[in-house]
């Protein structure tokens, strides 16, 4: 159940900001459509700013007037009298557009990462979702909206791809009713699932393979690693963004517990990725790193080179984690 205080934060707003993740992914985005179109029912006015690219599988969902970029925002001189932000455990996962939450005082945070630090004048947080959108789905829902084929499809994103395609330990029973109740409503599931998983273009089957090349395993096959310098993306003309997912190939491999993605943003800007498959919590890893995250998926971000940041991260696992498989 969404609080009914919650509820009335939301009705009755003229002027909505709706902001994703930076590097945004199928939740965050999905989410933000979703509430998008729900919201523009309720006659209210809503933007969704972001600044980033979109990766080429998520293409599908957008048309030229979903998105606009901050500056375009800005031009409107548009004062929302609601900001709410999708999918980010912390302002830092806005970038530049933090300077946007200084428009108004009424900000609310909707999330499921368990290392969310409540930055809103409202929070809703719940870690036991699956995804931002099984929230949004509730939220919709309560608010009384008819979900269409349209806020179907983008829940549906939202959800397939937070949980690997409903295979990871966070789909709930709950997160396959909402599903189903989705699919009842009529959506094109084929071809959300061939957009999403079956439609790579070839510069990022060329990446997967450059970082795959990389792949070093540790402490006994437990741990395994790779990276993607910045001039591998500039090789295969591809963004950071279109690396999601290759991360998975290393946790896949037999007998790894715990994977881990470096991406390299610009020099020495390193975004780090976690996966785990057992019981390895690579939140708190990650923590230690002034990120965060999920059980089973977090991240963060070192300023060192690529090189060095592979080091500490390596080293930092034989120091406080993984020092039974040494």
């Amino acid at each position: 159940m969404i609080s009914l205080e919650i509820l009335n934060i939301i009705r009755g707003r003229k002027k909505v900001i709706i902001l994703p993740h930076i590097h945004p992914d199928g939740d965050t985005l999905g989410s933000a459509l979703a509430l998008k179109n729900a919201l523009s029912s309720l006659e209210s006015e809503v933007f969704i700013v972001l600044d980033d690219l979109i990766p080429s599988n998520l293409k599908f969902l957008l048309d030229d007037k979903d998105i606009m970029s901050t500056s375009s925002f800005l031009s409107l001189q548009a004062n929302p009298d609601l900001i709410i932000t999708v999918d980010s455990s912390d302002v830092d996962r806005l970038g530049s557009r933090v300077s946007l939450l200084n428009l108004t005082e009424d900000i609310l945070n909707i999330d499921h990462h368990r290392t969310n630090t409540y930055y809103g004048k409202y929070n809703l947080v719940d870690e036991n979702a699956s995804s931002c959108g099984e929230i949004v789905y509730k939220i919709i829902k309560e608010l009384g909206i008819t979900i269409n084929k349209s806020i179907a499809a983008y829940i549906y994103v939202s959800l397939s791809t937070d949980t690997g395609s409903f295979k990871y330990s966070n789909t709930k029973p709950e997160t396959l009713r909402i599903a189903a109740d989705l699919v009842e409503v009529g959506i094109d599931k084929m071809r959300i699932i061939t957009e999403l998983y079956q439609n790579r273009p070839i510069h990022k089957i060329r990446l997967l393979t450059d970082a795959l090349s990389t792949l070093e395993i540790h402490y006994n096959g437990k741990l395994s690693v790779m990276t993607i310098p910045l001039k591998v993306f500039d090789k295969n003309n591809t963004h950071p963004s279109e690396a999601d997912g290759i991360i998975e190939y290393g946790r896949d491999i037999e007998g790894v517990d715990v994977a881990v993605l470096l991406k390299e943003l610009e020099p020495n800007n390193i975004k780090v990725g976690f996966r785990s498959k057992y019981d390895f919590d690579v939140s708190l890893f990650a923590k230690s790193f002034g990120g965060g995250g999920h059980r089973k998926a977090s991240g963060c971000t070192i300023f060192d080179s690529i090189e060095n940041a592979k080091k500490t991260i390596i080293e930092a696992f034989k120091d406080n984690y993984i020092e039974e498989y040494i």
